[in-house]
C-alpha cells in the first residue's frame, strides 16, 4: 500500500433549520358589539396558516361541520403547514449532504479503444524493432472507490441531524398553530351566527314595538311621535341584522379557506357558541407541562445542539483527516486476455495555510450558537408570559359572562317594564326604545363575552403545547 501526505482543507457548509412559526394574541374589536375581544394577529390574507390546498370538488349537500371535522380538514389541508413540511425534506438533504461527506465514493468505468502507435514520431527507434505497432485493441472495465472523513466531517453529520430534528419539530408546531387558527375561525362562524340570532330577535321585537305604538296611536292614546320613533328603531335593528349577515358570511368564507373547503360548498356548524369551565389546572403545572409539551421550545433546543456541534465542526476542521482511494479492474487487448490489477492508496489531509478560513467558519458557527441561545432564553420567558396571561385571560373572561348574563337578564326586565308602562299610558315609548337598545348591547357583550371565554381556554391549551390534542374538548365541542 502507498502512503501519501497531502495537504488540503475542507468546508463543511450548515444551512440554517426552518423558522419556527407562532402565533400571538391582541385585543381588536367586535363590529357588532364594540366591545374589545381577543383574535389571533398575523392571520391575515397572506398568511399561509389562512389559507389551504383544495383537494375537493363543491356537493350539492349541506355539510355538518363540527368542530373537530373543521380541525381534522384543516390539519390536512391548511397551507401553513404543508409549507413548513418542505423544511423537513430541506433538513433531510443537508443531512444526506452531510452524510455523503463520510460515505464512500465509487463510480465504475468499461472501455474499450482500438490504437496504432508511431514510434518514429515519438523519437523511439530500436534496431529490429518496426516503427509501427499495431493496431490493437485495449479492453478496461475497473471500479474507483474513494473514502476521506475526520473529526470535523462526523460532528457536521451529528449537527444534520439535529436539524433535521429541529425541523420535524417545526413541523410538528405548524399543526398546532393550524389548530389554533382554525379554532379560532371555527369561534368566529358561531359568534357571528349568534349576532345574526340577536338581530333577528330584535327585529321582531321592534316590530312588535312598532304595531303597539301604532295601535295605540291610532286609539288616540298615544302621539305620532311615539310611532315614528318606533319606526325609526325598527329601521335601526334591520341595519344590525344586514351587518350581522354579512359578517356571519364573510366568517364562513375565512373558514372555508383555513380548513380547505371549497368556497362553492354549504355548510353548516353542529357545535354551537356556548359556555364551559377550563380545565382544572394550577398555574405551576400549567408552566411544567408547557416546558415539556411545547414543540416551539423542543425546536429551540435542537438547534443549540445543532449550532454546538456545528461550532464543534468548524474547530475540528484543524485537525487532519484521513483519506483511501482505490480502483480495482481487469485489463487486457480482450476480454478473453485480460488480467486483473489494482491500485490503493492512504492519504492524511492535514490543512497548514487555512487558518483564516477556519478561524471566519468558528465565529459564524459561535455567533450562530449565541443568537439560538438568546432565543431559546427568550422563548421560555415568552412561554412563562403566556402561561400566566393565558391565566389573567381566562379568570377575567370568567367574570365577564357572568356580569354579560346578569346584564342582559335585567335589560330584558327593563324592557318588558318599559312596554307595559307604555301600554298603560303612564309614559312614551321613548323608555321602551331606550330600553331596546340596552337589550341589544347587553346581547351583543354576551355573546363578545362568551367569544373571549372560549378563546382564552383556546390560547391556554396553545401555550400548554396541546391546542392539537385538547383544543375541541377545552370548547366543549362534539
Amino acid at each position: 500500500m502507498l502512503l501519501v501526505i497531502a495537504f488540503s482543507g475542507t468546508v463543511l457548509a450548515q444551512g440554517a433549520p426552518p423558522a419556527a412559526a407562532t402565533a400571538s394574541t391582541s385585543q381588536a374589536s367586535n363590529p357588532s358589539a364594540g366591545a374589545p375581544i381577543t383574535t389571533v394577529t398575523g392571520l391575515t390574507s397572506t398568511d399561509p396558516f389562512s389559507g389551504s390546498v383544495i383537494n375537493q370538488k363543491a356537493t350539492d349537500q349541506t355539510i355538518s361541520l363540527s368542530l373537530r371535522d373543521a380541525i381534522d380538514r384543516g390539519l390536512k389541508a391548511n397551507l401553513g403547514s404543508l409549507l413548513i413540511e418542505q423544511g423537513i425534506t430541506s433538513a433531510r438533504a443537508q443531512h444526506w449532504r452531510a452524510l455523503q461527506a463520510m460515505l464512500p465514493d465509487v463510480t465504475g468505468r468499461l472501455s474499450e479503444s482500438a490504437q496504432q502507435i508511431n514510434l518514429a514520431a515519438q523519437g523511439i527507434r530500436f534496431p529490429g524493432v518496426p516503427p509501427i505497432i499495431g493496431p490493437f485493441s485495449n479492453f478496461d472495465i475497473r471500479a474507483y472507490m474513494t473514502v476521506t472523513g475526520g473529526f470535523s466531517q462526523y460532528e457536521g453529520i451529528r449537527s444534520s441531524v439535529e436539524n433535521l430534528r429541529a425541523a420535524r419539530f417545526s413541523y410538528q408546531n405548524a399543526l398546532e398553530l393550524v389548530v389554533f387558527s382554525v379554532s379560532n375561525s371555527y369561534l368566529e362562524v358561531l359568534t357571528q351566527a349568534a349576532n345574526v340570532v340577536n338581530a333577528q330577535a330584535q327585529v321582531q321585537t321592534a316590530q312588535a314595538l312598532l304595531d303597539q305604538a301604532n295601535q295605540m296611536h291610532e286609539a288616540g292614546v298615544s302621539a305620532k311621535i311615539d310611532a315614528l320613533r318606533a319606526s325609526v328603531e325598527l329601521q335601526a335593528r334591520k341595519q344590525d341584522l344586514v351587518v350581522a349577515q354579512n359578517n356571519f358570511d364573510k366568517s364562513k368564507i375565512t373558514l372555508a379557506r383555513a380548513i380547505g373547503l371549497p368556497l362553492e360548498q354549504k355548510f353548516e356548524l353542529s357545535d354551537a357558541l356556548q359556555f364551559s369551565p377550563p380545565p382544572v389546572l394550577t398555574q405551576e403545572d400549567a408552566l411544567h407541562r408547557a416546558y415539556q409539551e411545547r414543540l416551539d421550545y423542543k425546536q429551540a433546543q435542537a438547534q443549540v445542539h445543532a449550532s454546538e456541534l456545528s461550532e464543534r465542526s468548524a474547530r475540528f476542521e484543524r485537525l487532519p483527516s484521513l483519506g483511501f482511494s482505490g480502483n480495482y479492474g481487469d485489463i487486457g487487448i480482450s476480454p478473453g486476455s485480460s488480467h486483473g490489477t489494482f491500485v490503493a492508496a492512504g492519504s492524511i489531509q492535514v490543512p497548514i495555510f487555512e487558518e483564516g478560513r477556519i478561524r471566519a467558519d468558528i465565529y459564524q458557527a459561535q455567533s450562530t450558537l449565541k443568537q439560538n441561545k438568546d432565543q431559546l432564553s427568550d422563548l421560555e420567558g415568552r412561554i412563562d408570559a403566556e402561561i400566566r396571561t393565558s391565566f389573567l385571560d381566562l379568570n377575567a373572561a370568567a367574570e365577564q359572562v357572568q356580569l354579560a348574563d346578569a346584564t342582559v337578564k335585567l335589560t330584558q326586565e327593563e324592557l318588558s317594564e318599559a312596554r307595559e308602562r307604555f301600554a298603560a299610558g303612564v309614559g312614551d315609548n321613548l323608555e321602551v326604545v331606550q330600553a331596546q337598545g340596552s337589550v341589544v348591547s347587553a346581547q351583543n357583550q354576551y355573546v363578545a363575552s362568551l367569544y373571549v371565554h372560549n378563546l382564552a381556554k383556546l390560547s391556554l391549551a396553545r401555550a400548554l403545547g396541546e391546542a392539537r390534542q385538547n383544543a375541541a374538548s377545552y370548547l366543549g365541542g362534539k
